[in-house]
């Protein structure tokens, strides 16, 4: 499999991810989504593991860098959860979709990718398509501008992880492993946490959000492994940016299931379609 087909394959299970979020967060919170859904994620990676042959040999800062990958997609995992608490799943996807302009900036740096006059155009393209997303007059707001705060975060998150794990799989190319490493150093701060009252108080087990929340993990874990696998293979200038076609089916699977619970306006599907045309851009270059 190619690094491209991969990374398209990331972009549709994340945005299953979105939409099972949303639906579920009717019903519960975004810290129990965040539990629920990497509970299931390291439960399915790590049997994956055990069932396939175990623990690979492989070096130690190649597993430390998919440790603080873990920590970073975390902080990604709870950024975007109350991103589409407050904002919705079709923009909370669109804005989070602008990591490649960190990932892309620091795999020029440290990875030494190349950049080229495409690339500035997709960037370009992209950073348009979220100040349409962010403007709206005020009798049209149904968000404050500053909760936009939660999916650039996410994005800065993402963004940063990109390299950092393509640096470790230059080091130990074992996809499946190095997954299942970072669902687990995710998972452990937020079982730490349950220490705290105020944690176990955000938590709410509501029998109609579990199937949703559940739903999520799964996606989670398919689209983290093709991920991983893409960056194994592909450079990051090329994996990020497909991985975030991710708002082209948010917009579509809100159209079609979840037009009860989130509208889709023509400005936010003019801002999704510049956002689009940025990717491909940064992809073709």
């Amino acid at each position: 499999m190619t690094p491209q087909f991969l990374a398209l394959v990331t972009s549709f299970f994340y945005a299953g991810c979105f939409l099972a979020t949303r639906r579920g967060l009717v019903y519960s919170t975004p810290s129990t989504a965040a539990y629920v859904a990497l509970a299931v994620n390291t439960a399915i990676l790590w049997t994956i593991v055990f069932l396939t042959g175990g623990i690979p040999a492989i070096p130690l800062l190649a597993t430390a860098c998919f440790v603080v990958g873990g920590w970073l997609q975390l902080g990604t995992r709870l950024f975007a959860y109350h991103g589409v608490a407050r904002l919705g799943a079709s923009v909370t996807s669109t804005v989070q979709s602008t990591n490649p302009l960190f990932g892309t900036a620091l795999a020029v740096i440290f990875l030494h990718e190349t950049v080229t006059p495409l690339l500035l155009f997709g960037t370009g393209s992209v950073v348009f398509g979220i100040v349409l997303l962010s403007w709206k007059p005020q009798q049209q707001t149904t968000y404050r501008t500053w909760e936009l705060i939660f999916p650039l975060a996410a994005a800065l998150t993402a963004g940063v992880n990109h390299p950092i794990r393509r640096y470790g799989l230059t080091i130990g190319n074992e996809p499946l492993f190095l997954s299942a490493v970072m669902g687990l150093s995710a998972l452990a701060p937020l079982l730490v946490n349950l220490a705290s009252r105020r944690a176990r108080q955000n938590i709410v087990f509501d029998r109609r959000a579990m199937p949703y929340f559940l739903a999520t993990g799964v996606f989670e874990a398919v689209g983290i492994w093709a991920l991983v696998a893409a960056l194994g293979i592909g450079n990051v200038v090329v994996v990020g940016p497909i991985v975030c076609v991710a708002p082209l089916w948010v917009l579509l699977g809100t159209l079609l299931f979840s037009r009860d619970i989130e509208q889709v306006n023509l400005q936010t599907g003019i801002a999704t379609v510049f956002v689009i045309t940025g990717i491909v851009a940064i992809y073709l270059a």
